[in-house]
């Protein structure tokens, strides 16, 4: 029996080193550890997509995160987003989904951006 069958598929992550130091950079001590243990997982494991969530294609607040899906950390449902492209690995084929933010979901401080928007902003850079 081929060793995928009877386990669900749990696509690879690539985390852009110079990003997701950044992110860590500014969040706050609980949100670093979020982070952290997030990636060790992650990098690990793979990700569970059933734990993943679609990002608005056109969000309300002007990003455009199309191909994206988000994870909620803590799971299932905490403040701390984790912001991924889908993408497919050019030499093997496979899905993979490229890190593009880590911070909070909705930020009480105006001048915080959130996930979305440094998501956004990554993902149109150039």
């Amino acid at each position: 029996m081929p060793a995928s069958r009877g386990r669900k598929a749990r696509p690879r992550v690539h985390f852009d080193e110079i990003s997701f130091t950044e992110d860590v950079s500014h969040a706050t001590a609980a949100g670093r550890r979020v982070a952290i243990d997030a990636r060790r997982d992650l990098e690990r494991d793979g990700v569970d997509v059933a734990m993943l969530l679609s990002c608005q294609p056109h969000g309300r607040d002007g990003t455009r995160l199309p191909r994206c899906v988000k994870l909620y950390l803590p799971p299932p449902a905490g403040g701390w987003r984790m912001v991924f492209e889908i993408t497919r690995d050019p030499t093997r084929g496979d899905l993979v989904l490229a890190y593009l933010a880590f911070g909070l979901g909705h930020p009480q401080k105006p001048w915080q951006p959130s996930a979305y928007r440094v998501a956004h902003e990554r993902l149109h850079a150039g």
